[in-house]
Parts: structure tokens; sequence; C-alpha cells
């Protein structure tokens, strides 16, 4: 089977989790024998040095694009556009006419990772007979709104809201011009069948990419947060984190650490971090060697869609995981078993705190997640389930 997969930026290297679920997807499919071309932005913000993509990303081709958010380009769409800014400014002509040459190969299966590639379905249409897949990361709408509930400066409220309106209606109306969608978790699947969505639609877990060769210590008394900064609900938790939560925890334990880590620090970020006993990294080479190396991972979003791959690996590497509700949503888990779940700020603390005390719960936490992986997040069970539902297709 050939495949031709499109996606807004470099799957590697995977230091993210849109990274790490596009590169898993790659290794799926390759793993079940199909042909897959990689066709990808080259990203300012994801910039790849070409001679560092590695050998199991075969045939691979990028275009240059600035995404950089532009004030009047903003300005003008927010006005004058149905198309949300964070759709629009992935329009490329360079992309359009290297998707043209790459389609005249036949390919079965054009698959479309997130909806800012979704705005090419059109050049698909037009110049191939291939079968188009869209595989939403999320439901981008739904991230939207969450931020505008809660966001307190009235201009980023408005903005937020108008682009989940914007991004709502576009979600609503591509999913059904598609072949067949594959959702990420089931709760995005019931929300595009909720909204009228009649095509073939199936559940495609990713799962998280293998580590084996992790081999870093704990730091006694570490605490980690990872992610994208550049991210709003990301800074809204890690703020969150450090006003409500973190002040508790060194209270009870003066010896616990913060470490934080994340790529593209906003210039609020030095700020919400200069508090005791908070370090900040920066990005790492490696994200599975900063969960690995930290006693408990914690991750507090409050507005989310899709899967939250930063659990998985940590779940992967047995690692003690305390979360708020909205970053485990599309997860399969055991509150207090395999991860541990607060929404209050203290309760949160208690966790971490309890966590830090008790390295024999850790061991028994990080165990069951690392079985819990291996049960629900199978990747030879998912390429299988993919490659079927290809098959529906191409018959």
């Amino acid at each position: 089977m050939k495949i031709l997969l499109l996606t807004n930026k470099s799957p590697w290297p995977p230091r993210d989790g849109g990274s790490s679920a596009t590169l898993s997807m790659i290794r799926v499919l390759t793993g079940m024998g199909a042909s897959v071309t990689l066709l990808s932005f080259n990203t300012f913000k994801h910039h790849v040095e070409i001679e560092t993509i590695p050998d199991e990303i075969k045939d691979y081709h990028f275009v240059n694009i600035d995404t950089r958010l532009k004030p009047m380009g903003l300005l003008f769409n927010l006005f004058f556009s149905c198309i949300p800014y964070t759709i629009s400014r992935f329009r490329s002509v360079d992309l359009t006419e290297k998707l043209i040459s790459l389609l005249k190969d036949e390919f079965d299966i054009v698959q479309i990772e997130g909806l800012s590639m979704a705005i090419y379905l059109p050049v698909i249409r037009k110049n191939s007979v291939a079968k188009v897949i869209f595989r939403p990361h999320n439901v981008e709408n739904v991230i939207w709104a969450q931020l505008a509930k809660e966001e307190s400066d009235i201009f980023r409220r408005l903005y937020f809201t108008i682009n989940s309106v914007k991004t709502s209606r576009l979600e609503r109306k591509i999913a059904d011009c598609f072949d067949g969608v594959a959702a990420i978790t089931e709760k995005d699947k019931e929300w595009f069948v909720s909204e009228g969505c009649r095509k073939p639609i199936i559940v495609s877990r990713p799962s998280p990419l293998k580590n084996d060769s992790i081999s870093v210590k704990n730091i006694p008394m570490s605490v980690g947060f990872i992610g994208a900064l550049d991210w709003r609900p990301n800074i809204n938790g890690l703020k969150w984190l450090v006003k409500k939560v973190w002040p508790a925890v060194t209270e009870a334990l003066p010896d616990a650490t913060l470490f934080v880590a994340g790529r593209n620090p906003a210039k609020e970020i030095n700020k919400i971090c200069n508090g005791k006993n908070i370090i900040f990294i920066g990005e790492t080479e490696s994200s599975a060697e900063f969960i690995a190396s930290r006693e408990i991972l914690v991750v507090p979003l409050f507005s989310g869609s899709g899967i939250r791959m930063k659990i998985l690996e940590g779940m992967s590497l047995g690692k003690c995981i305390v979360a708020t509700p909205a970053s485990a949503e599309g997860i399969i888990f055991e509150n207090k078993k395999d991860i541990f779940i607060e929404q209050d700020a203290l309760l949160f603390a208690d966790r971490i705190t309890m966590l830090l005390r008790d390295a024999n719960l850790r061991k028994i936490t990080g165990a069951n997640a690392q079985e819990n992986v291996r049960k629900n997040y199978n990747t030879l069970a998912a390429a299988e389930d993919l490659m079927n539902f290809y098959t529906l297709f191409t018959r």
C-alpha cells in the first residue's frame, strides 16, 4: 500500500506530542509493509536540519514556511476571513506545487495529519484519485472554547471565542469531505459523529515511542513538567502549578524541586518560573530522558482534546504521574492505580507530596502504568486496525 502523509511540521525530532504521534504513525505503517511518503512543512518554530532525519523516514519532502504570528495578518483574518488564523497561515504556494508534483505518483491513501493541513484537500481531489483520510490530533474548537473560559484578559477572551467559532464551523464542515476519519480518542470520534460526520470513522490510538535505551537515574525529590511553552494551555497549567500547587509542596517538603522543560518559551515563562525550588531547563534533546530522570511527572492542563502523548510516554517509562482531569482525557486509566488525577490545587499538592515520600508507591504505580500501556496502546494491534480500515477504501 502506498501512502502519502501530510503534516504541518516534521515528525523528527519527536519533542512534542504531535511529532511523537506522527512518528509513531510512520513506524506503525512501515512496520506493516506500507510505503510511506512524507510531505511536511519545515517551520521556523519547528525547524529541522534535513541531515538529522533518521533512515526510518525514507521518502520525505520538506517545504519551508514562516508561520510566526503577524499582527496585521491576524487582525485582517479576524474580521475578513471565515478560516481561523491558526489554519490560514499554513497556506503555501510552494507546498501546493510540491503536493501536485508528488500526486503524479499513484497513491492508495493520502493521510492528512491535523486540521491545519486539511485546507489542501481540494488540491488532492483535483490531482489524485487516492482515498483521503483525516487524522485529527484533537478537536481544536473545544480547546479554543476552554481557553476562552479560562482567560481573564477581555481581548484575548474575545479572540479565543471567535477562533473557537470559526474552528468549529470548519471542523463540522471538513470531516464529511474526507473518505474516512481516524480519530485519536473515543471522545473525539463521538464529537465528529454527533456533529454529523457520516463517513467511516475509527479510533486509532497512538502508541508511545519505545525508549529501550534510556538508562538515566532518578533525581531525588524531583518533579518534572514538560511541554511546548508557547502553547496557551501549557502556559496556563504551569501558572496554576507554580502559584497554587507548588508552595504547598515546598512547605511540606523543603527539598522538593520542580524542573520545567519545553521549547519556545513565551516571554512570561521566566517570570512564572521565578519561584522557590524551581529550575527552568528550556528545550531538551530528549523528552524521554527528562521524564525518566524525575521521580514524578505532573501534567496540569485545564483545556485539551485528543491525547497527551507525554502522559503515555511517562507511563511507558514506569513513571508516577499526577494530572488534572482535562490532561488525561482520551487516556484509558484507573485513578490511583496507574495515575493520580486531581482537580483541586491542594489535593494535587497532597498527591505530589505523598508520592515523593513513598518510593514503594511510586514503584507500584509505575509498574501498573507500564502494564496499562502494554495492554491498551499496543503498536501492532493499532497497526492492524488502521491497515484494515484503509483496506475498506482500496479493495
